[in-house]
């Protein structure tokens, strides 16, 4: 899908993954913290709508810092806390479009660039490749919680995997991807103070 294409229309969820225990951040609530001032898990679904406007959401774990819940599915992977692959398979169930962007809920930098070159690599036609596009950061590291999935794949895979307590990966390893490699480091997530100090997280509430 080209820049030009009616993104309007297109048909896109964003599955926010924000279930983390965030132990090495004092185990505080991720989502909420602000880089100048706009919450992570906003960025995120800003991120998202501003390719496609008023598009649905789903998020599974906190909510905390998005101040309009409007068209956002909220629930929690089940057992909580057994990790990425459990909770986007929880999220996914409740996708009916055809396209979905998976993210984390702690990208600093995401943007509606990053998301729009995922969706023009997965493309717009029925064919089964690839099933999805993956983010590549500057270092050649896949970022599994930065991609846009045919939806449809990710049901299969999620239904035919083992996914509690696994990582992300676990379901690329069962499905077609491409690599989409970005020039700035937009995949970046927050694990740590040094992480947060570097790209202006403000943890200080």
């Amino acid at each position: 899908m080209s820049q030009g294409s009616r993104t309007d229309h297109l048909s896109l969820t964003a599955l926010l993954v924000s279930g983390g225990k965030a132990t090495r951040l004092g185990s505080i609530t991720k989502t909420a913290l602000t880089v100048g001032g706009v919450p992570l898990i906003k960025r995120a679904l800003t991120a998202v709508r501003d390719v496609s406007p008023h598009c649905p959401a789903v998020v599974v774990g906190d909510t905390e810092g998005l101040d309009d819940l409007g068209h956002v599915t909220h629930l929690r992977e089940n057992p909580p806390f057994s990790g990425p692959a459990a909770a986007i398979a929880a999220g996914v169930e409740h996708v009916t479009t055809e396209f979905v962007a998976v993210l984390a809920a702690d990208l600093p930098l995401i943007d509606a660039h990053t998301v729009r070159a995922l969706i023009d690599a997965v493309g717009e036609s029925d064919c089964a490749v690839p099933d999805c596009a993956v983010a590549v950061d500057p270092a050649g590291r896949a970022q599994y919680l930065t991609a846009v999935w045919r939806t449809r794949a990710l049901a299969e895979v999620t239904s035919a995997a083992e996914v509690a307590h696994q990582p992300a990966r676990t379901l690329y390893d069962r499905c077609e991807w491409v690599p989409v490699h970005l020039e700035q480091a937009t995949t970046a997530d927050i694990d740590t103070f040094a992480d947060a100090q570097r790209f202006g997280v403000d943890v200080e509430g």
